[in-house]
């Protein structure tokens, strides 16, 4: 067996053994997901504390193009506890719902799931960072709710 192939050799079994742990997976690269329209699955919905408020956090999963398929990307709403029109996440949940909700109702978040054609541009950090891809925009329901 030469060098080349035994060097070849470990870097497979290395590969395999580093897929079967916990490593982190590295993100999506812009040339990975460019700015534009895509085709995403809804995950879930996790609220909590991100970037000094209280906010939902949607999760996607693009589906299409395949290219792309399987990257997550997450949209982020302010979430108040009495929302006004002038929110976003009372926007977001009116388009998904189909129209306002009712008095007194819950807005849940059930209402995003399903398949959605949207938008995704990749943030401008204010302080430095990194930019990530999110989601812009809720373009319409392709199936599902």
């Amino acid at each position: 067996m030469r060098s080349n192939d035994l060097s070849k050799d470990i870097r497979t079994e290395s590969t395999q053994e580093e897929q079967k742990t916990n490593w982190p997976i590295a993100p999506p690269a812009q040339s990975d997901l460019p700015d534009g329209e895509y085709i995403a699955a809804f995950r879930d919905a996790t609220p909590g504390q991100w970037f000094g408020q209280q906010k939902v956090r949607l999760r996607y999963e693009i589906v299409e193009p395949a290219a792309s398929a399987g990257i997550q990307i997450f949209l982020f709403s302010t979430l108040p506890k009495h929302p006004s029109h002038r929110h976003k996440y009372y926007d977001l949940w009116v388009k998904a719902n189909g129209g306002p909700p009712h008095r007194n109702d819950r807005m849940s978040p059930r209402v995003f799931c399903g398949y959605w054609r949207v938008r995704i541009a990749w943030s401008v950090p204010k302080n430095g960072g990194h930019s990530m891809p999110q989601v812009v925009e809720l373009l319409e329901r392709i199936a599902g709710g």
